[in-house]
């Protein structure tokens, strides 16, 4: 245990599964107290569990994240239990494959921007009065790769994404003088149900024999940015490469794109290492 995080407090939307959970995981391990969020009732009490068996302290709150309501009565079940905030994860949300010309994709933008963006501002905005208070804190928001480079059928993810990575900007340089940190992170592909829905022919054409990142990769990834006082975080490394040509010319982050979805070349680069992401969801259906 590092005595960093010890007795901090970590909320965590999005908990009870994927990500989320992994991270909820990985904080407790280090010493520190979770306040734990997500709809699902039965699964938020299985981690909440798990989080006990750690020896750490965690307060498990359903909610809901797209309700004003239950986002503030969150942030003051935490506040009232821990009496602060340490660090907030906004972890919640879903995504949707299909293209810009299906029938489903303006209804698939508005019901991602609902949970993925609209729900990350209320829950930020809400606490962020008890951060200026306290002088300290760390807002981390998970985004995407997609939100810096969007891929072919995955736009309206990918419209989300941009918009929490512009949101994650603006906020880190508003809030930088009250002592508050503000991280986002950009993982590629993950090993998590997000994407369990789409069959393997929808999905974008690069991520068709990816391997995907593990939840426990991107956790990991999380804590170290928050002890480290990272700004932005991309998984895997060399997914910069892809972000890199795409700040140079959008020319060159299609032609990159494109090139993913060759096996060998997506081999060559360490995208694609063993299990699909399918392959992966197949063998171990309760991520």
């Amino acid at each position: 245990m590092n005595a960093f995080f010890a007795n901090k407090v970590v909320l965590v939307t999005g908990a009870s599964r994927g990500i989320g959970r992994a991270v909820a995981l990985a904080f407790a391990r280090e010493g520190a107290r979770l306040v734990l969020a997500a709809r699902s009732v039965e699964r938020l009490a299985q981690v909440e569990n798990e989080v006990r068996d750690l020896g750490a302290e965690v307060l498990s709150v359903p909610t809901d994240v797209t309700s004003h309501d239950a986002v503030a009565a969150l942030v003051d079940a935490a506040v009232d239990r821990f009496g602060g905030i340490d660090v907030l994860v906004n972890n919640a949300g879903i995504g949707k494959v299909g293209g810009v010309e299906s029938a489903a994709f303006e209804k698939d933008v508005h019901q991602t921007l609902q949970a993925s963006l609209f729900g990350m501002i209320d829950v930020t905005r809400r606490a962020l009065p008890i951060l200026r208070r306290q002088g300290s804190g760390t807002i981390v928001n998970m985004s995407s790769v997609m939100g810096r480079k969007a891929f072919a059928r995955f736009g309206s993810y990918a419209i989300v994404m941009h918009a929490v990575s512009a949101f994650s900007d603006s906020l880190r340089q508003e809030v930088s003088d009250a002592g508050i940190r503000v991280v986002a992170i950009h993982p590629a592909l993950t090993a998590t149900d997000l994407l369990k829905e789409a069959a393997e022919a929808e999905m974008p054409p690069p991520f068709r024999h990816m391997t995907p990142l593990s939840s426990d990769d991107v956790a990991r990834a999380v804590v170290a940015a928050v002890r480290r006082g990272r700004r932005r975080v991309v998984l895997p490394r060399t997914a910069n490469m892809l972000l890199l040509g795409e700040a140079l010319s959008p020319r060159i982050g299609d032609l990159i794109a494109t090139a993913l979805t060759v096996r060998p070349v997506a081999r060559a680069l360490g995208m694609s290492r063993g299990k699909t992401y399918h392959e992966t969801i197949v063998s171990h259906p309760g991520l």
